[in-house]
């Protein structure tokens, strides 16, 4: 084997269950040491024990917490470990955070630029709200003045057009639903076909995270509970309940560590503790989600899935398990969609972990835990295939790889296949069309009350562009759920729109 094979050989994740105790509540800081130190232990394979690797790591990068705000993270956490990497970084916003940076490092290991990476990440938002309730401030720790910033690896542009935030399309559960509805349309589904499929594919997640012990829920709801409204169960932007959403609500912590073949061997790594990246693709989304040419299906997710799954290679059959990223159904529908993989009858599920609503969504560091479960699964069973896909903002950015104990005969491998995306045309956005339209999506909104507060309509023109309208008034809202509007026509005005 080439010594230069990029192998993870240890990952570990923390979840805590905080209460309204104050000595409960946990600290990002203190869980990503913690992560840190039991992957060493994880990489040593043995009871208590430390491995070398995490003394001579060239890289640490810190996924960014969304509660938890200081100049280097990585730095921090690595002084509380007792850990000295040679430098410290600061990942980009967004879900595909961990995995891009994980293939990165691998591509770079594989050249012989770097050695030895560790990847950590924590959220602590649960304790930020048990906190909040009690109208307290958490007490985290700050660097000290004058700590530099840490380098920021490749930062994104902001997602949303200033058309879209003044929809308040930024709230993500609003854009997803929208892109819900129209891939219903286009599917052909009616609004009781599309529920039943929403509340059974849940339910496969549900299942799998109540066999995970690190699962924030594990109640494993009915697809019928799932998708039923209830006080504690409310519409928050139609089709999606809160039981159908991503539950950030959670404190957790994932660390991941990479390293060279000849760098496990000297550090001692045992075998059966090595993973190998194999292959992986990404790109981005048609970038503004109002020019996107469909709203329901996506364009990354197929061209990413082609790259993949090419002839020669392990096809989409050979895959033992799959981890699709679950934030809002629709985007595991729609990966569902790119590699033919049926979510519903199929008997291997569609996550390890159990997915964002019931395993657990910490911000931008689900996919570490993703990982991290990945990586033990295919542990357990030598000589299969994992797939992890990863997805960032409003599925606008993508990246997907698979995962072996067996290493790749061609090395390792990270394609952007960016170029595919772009050559599909854009769809015009046209802000101020006024006159005739049909339907093609929408998305109604709700309060915590369960009352509908307004909606966004996806108006397509008769020249074939957009136009998203906002609906203000909450009694037209709540009308629109009533009345299912899909292929309606309807008159746009100026302010607002009237169903024909």
């Amino acid at each position: 084997m080439d010594p230069q094979t990029p192998v993870v050989v240890g990952v570990a994740q923390i979840t805590s269950r905080p209460s309204d105790d104050p000595a409960t509540w946990t600290e990002p800081c203190t869980m990503m040491a913690r992560a840190l130190e039991q992957a060493a232990g994880d990489a040593a394979g043995t009871a208590g024990g430390r491995s070398g690797i995490v003394d001579r790591l060239d890289e640490l990068t810190a996924i960014p917490s969304f509660v938890w705000k200081v100049p280097d993270p990585a730095l921090a956490a690595a002084r509380e470990a007792g850990v000295v990497p040679r430098r410290t970084r600061l990942a980009f916003d967004g879900g595909t955070t961990p995995q891009s940076v994980l293939f990165d490092a691998a591509v770079r290991i594989q050249r012989g630029e770097l050695e030895a990476v560790g990847i950590v990440g924590a959220e602590a938002m649960r304790s930020r709200e048990l906190a909040r309730r009690q109208g307290v401030e958490v007490e985290w720790r700050e660097q000290a003045e004058g700590t530099g910033a840490a380098e920021v690896v490749e930062a994104v542009p902001d997602a949303s057009s200033d058309h879209e935030r003044s929809l308040r399309l930024f709230v993500p559960v609003r854009a997803y639903a929208l892109m819900e509805h129209a891939r219903r349309r286009a599917m052909g589904l009616t609004r009781e076909e599309h529920r039943h499929q929403l509340g059974a594919l849940q339910e496969r997640l549900g299942r799998v995270a109540a066999s995970n012990d690190l699962a924030a829920l594990r109640t494993a709801p009915t697809a019928a509970e799932i998708v039923t409204v209830t006080p504690r169960n409310r519409m928050v932007a139609s089709p999606y309940t809160k039981l159908l959403t991503s539950n950030n609500k959670v404190d957790q912590a994932a660390a991941v560590l990479v390293c060279s073949y000849r760098a496990a061997r000297a550090a001692g790594v045992p075998e059966d503790r090595m993973v190998f990246p194999r292959r992986g693709a990404k790109a981005r989304e048609q970038w503004r989600l109002s020019e996107r040419r469909e709203l329901g299906e996506s364009i990354a997710m197929r061209a990413i899935a082609a790259q993949l799954f090419t002839a020669g290679s392990p096809g989409v059959d050979d895959l033992a398990y799959l981890d699709l990223y679950s934030c809002f159904p629709v985007a595991v529908e729609m990966a569902g969609d790119a590699l033919d993989f049926d979510l519903w009858g199929d008997e291997r599920p569609p996550t390890v972990t159990g997915g964002l609503t019931f395993f657990g969504g910490p911000g931008n560091d689900y996919v570490t835990h993703s990982i991290a479960t990945m990586i033990a699964r295919l542990r357990s069973d030598p000589g299969s295939v994992g797939l992890v896909t990863a997805l960032g903002w409003y599925a606008s950015t993508h990246s997907w790889a698979t995962y072996s104990t067996s290493p790749p005969s061609g090395g390792v491998e990270y394609v952007d296949v960016q170029e595919v995306v772009d050559e599909v045309p854009l769809r015009i956005a046209d802000e101020a069309y006024v006159g005739a339209g049909v339907v093609e999506s929408y998305s109604v909104h709700y309060g915590r009350d369960g009352d509908p507060t307004g909606a966004v309509v996806a108006v397509r023109t008769p020249a074939g562009s957009r136009r998203l309208v906002g609906v203000a008034d909450p009694a037209a809202a709540g009308q629109l759920d009533e009345v299912d509007p899909l292929d309606a026509r309807v008159e746009v005005r100026e302010n607002g729109l009237t169903l024909g």
